[in-house]
């Protein structure tokens, strides 16, 4: 199966389950009063660090990830049973980004680190909520909320100490393989490593970890080639070093390189570096020397080895020891809040001029949980109306007795308060 360390899903939270519409029914109690039970809540989606899967994978082949949805409530005041909440397992360094709004969701850099994606609906209330001294017997009952829904980009970026950088076959998976106990395909073709690899390098008790990224090619920074799906592996390394090929030009291909990761992130010119000249087995001392004199210029330690024959590996290891900065906590990406805009109630006629509509965030959020064609819910709503400012804003904007009020879709019918109450004085 191919490395993906990019892929596209839909997290949607259950929905929380409807309250209980129930009255109390037993042998010597023919009528007793409302007992319909909360509803449960709706599942929630998280998403999960472990350290056993080095790609996105698993998660090929399936688009939607959606929670359970909570069970209706029962009578007897017996709540409904919550949904099951949806677990997603993704390798460490897996970034969630919602794909709508450019949120930072979750930054995953510790295993089992766990964070939401997608948070469940609420359950409804009973009827039994709903029982007061002027409304002993409600017939009706809240609906569950809608779970949260939301279009993410699953990004990896790779966690290691070091990573190789440099053009195709300039040795990169060869000294890997040479240093650590990874097992990376090697061929003398372009692009042979289609995937980042990562290996463990080992000196006495200390060990670090080495990723070889895939070969870097020009313009690699503009999506060019294999471009920016390998280049965000190296933006968490501590350690970058450049693996050059003695035969191909060395310092025009160091600065080449250079260009590239500047114009991808320009802070990873600052990280700590080193150069390895590969493939000395190639040349004579004198040019060995000769060239890697020439890429002290660039103010790196230059590290001159051969991975195919084994030449000067150990000292690269002890340098490579010796360079590495203290390992310090890993900063997440910087999130910023989803704004949810807050809207007041508003009334205004609608385009065929026939009917008022009526706007405003909690009022669209406590119409859609209850049912409109229910006529006691519809007293309820009305109450709220009226506690809420409804019938001032559509007085206000000029409504008339008996004309329609659309409310998030649902359909009701205005009257004047005052003129009600003059009618039946």
């Amino acid at each position: 199966m191919a490395f993906r360390d990019v892929i596209d899903i839909v997290a949607q939270g259950g929905k929380g389950g409807d309250g209980g519409m129930s009255f109390l029914r037993l042998k010597y109690m023919p009528k007793g009063g409302p007992d319909g039970g909360q509803g449960g809540k709706g599942g929630s989606v998280f998403i999960e660090a472990i350290d056993d899967i080095t790609s996105l994978d698993r998660l090929i082949g399936k688009r939607l990830f959606k929670a359970g949805t909570g069970n209706q409530g029962e009578g007897r005041n017996k709540a409904g049973k919550d949904g099951e909440d949806l677990l997603i397992q993704v390798p460490v360094g897996t970034t969630a980004i919602d794909m709508d709004t450019g949120e930072v969701v979750a930054d995953l850099l510790q295993v089992g680190q766990r964070e939401t994606l997608a948070k469940g609906g609420l359950g409804g209330r009973g009827n039994a909520s709903f029982a007061s001294s002027t409304r002993q017997s409600p017939r009706f009952a809240e609906l569950g909320t809608q779970g949260e829904k939301r279009n993410l980009r699953l990004e990896l970026r790779m966690i290691a100490d070091v990573g190789l950088v440099g053009y195709p076959n300039a040795g990169k998976s060869s000294l890997l393989a040479a240093l650590s106990n990874a097992k990376p395909e090697i061929a003398s073709y372009p692009f042979t490593t289609l995937s980042p690899n990562l290996g463990v390098i080992e000196q006495g008790l200390e060990r670090f970890t080495m990723a070889d990224i895939p070969g870097i090619i020009e313009d690699a920074h503009k999506g060019k080639g294999l471009g920016l799906e390998f280049l965000r592996h190296i933006s968490r390394t501590r350690l970058l070093v450049y693996v050059l090929d003695i035969a191909e030009e060395p310092a025009e291909t160091f600065k080449s390189l250079q260009h590239e990761l500047k114009a991808y992130d320009p802070l990873l010119l600052e990280r700590s570096s080193l150069i390895v000249l590969n493939k000395i087995d190639l040349a004579n001392a004198p040019e060995v020397k000769e060239i890697s004199d020439g890429l002290s210029s660039f103010g790196l330690p230059v590290i001159a080895v051969s991975a195919e024959e084994g030449q000067n590996l150990e000292h690269l290891k002890e340098v490579l020891f010796s360079l590495l900065p203290e390992k310090t906590a890993l900063e997440p990406l910087a999130r910023t809040s989803k704004r949810v805009e807050f809207e007041p109630i508003r009334a205004k006629r609608d385009l065929s001029g026939e009917a008022w509509v009526v706007t405003g965030t909690e009022l669209e959020a406590m119409i859609s949980r209850f049912d409109p064609a229910n006529p006691d819910a519809v007293n309820y709503l009305q109450g709220f109306f009226k506690g809420a400012g409804v019938y001032k804003a559509l007085k206000k904007a000029g409504a008339q007795d008996g004309d329609d009020v659309i409310i998030a879709g649902a359909v009701f019918e205005y009257f004047d308060e005052e003129k009600t109450k003059e009618e039946s004085s």
